[in-house]
């Protein structure tokens, strides 16, 4: 009767310093994980560079595949909140900094896919170079501004609301074109585009999709008009693929991103 007690005494210690173990474990999971969780949900769009702390709270580089490599955004702090473990997403609060730039949102990863909640952004609009071949060409200049309330994006699309505001915008060193708003509604395989200006002497409206079949494209068609004292646009215009006389003028933008 002895011998039994203490043989499972025995075992409830082994068991509970196995369990201790684990916890430690869990608790201390290095920041690694969390940069390999996002690489995966994202399907490898996103990543994590330097990272340091744990995946509960650290920090790390946000990076966006551009071509064949990685490029660093800015600079992220986060915690995570264990809760939502249990149905098998890691829920986690960014907010970062880059060079007059700004990010706060709630990202929720899993299998397979990335939930944005509560986004907003805003960075010099010159950070898209080193991102887009199309704004390494057109030397983008003023402010972007990135707003969700909620987006998700995953291996069959993308769901949910966003919007980009250009503000101040220039391209081509041609400056003061004006301020513009796209808005994306992801609607699974496909996501709707529509362009509009908000202010500024170019105006421009027009709408187009995105699809999954071709997630590096993005096709946009509308009207370009252009103020009448502004002489210096025509050159732009041109460039830009807008041809054609009179104040309205059709364009259609095959985009690649």
């Amino acid at each position: 009767m002895i011998g039994s007690l203490r043989r499972r005494r025995g075992v409830g210690l082994v068991v509970l310093g196995v369990g201790a173990y684990l916890v430690f474990l869990l608790v201390n999971l290095p920041a690694s994980w969390l940069g390999f969780a996002l690489e995966r949900a994202s399907r490898g769009a996103l990543s994590l560079g330097e990272p340091a702390g744990t995946v509960w709270k650290g920090s790390g580089l946000l990076a966006l595949r551009s071509g064949g490599a990685f490029r660093g955004i800015a600079d992220i702090e986060w915690r995570t909140n264990p809760l939502p473990l249990l149905a098998g997403r890691l829920s986690v609060a960014l907010s970062g900094a880059a060079p007059e730039a700004g990010l706060r949102a709630s990202v929720s990863l899993g299998a397979g896919s990335v939930r944005f909640r509560n986004v907003e952004v805003n960075a010099p609009a010159v950070l898209l170079e080193p991102l887009v071949p199309a704004a390494a060409f057109a030397k983008p200049e003023g402010r972007l501004r990135v707003l969700a309330d909620s987006f998700e994006i995953g291996g069959g699309g993308v769901v949910g609301a966003a919007s980009v505001e250009w503000l101040e915008a220039g391209v081509l060193q041609t400056r003061q074109l004006g301020d513009y708003r796209l808005q994306i509604t992801g609607m699974g395989e496909r996501a709707e585009l529509k362009l509009a200006t908000l202010r500024g002497d170019l105006r421009l409206t027009g709408g187009g999709e995105w699809r999954a079949a071709q997630p590096r494209i993005v096709q946009l068609r509308g009207l370009a008009e252009a103020a009448a004292e502004r002489k210096d646009l025509e050159p732009l215009l041109q460039t830009m693929g807008i041809a054609g006389a009179g104040p309205s003028r059709p364009f259609v933008w095959t985009v690649p991103i």
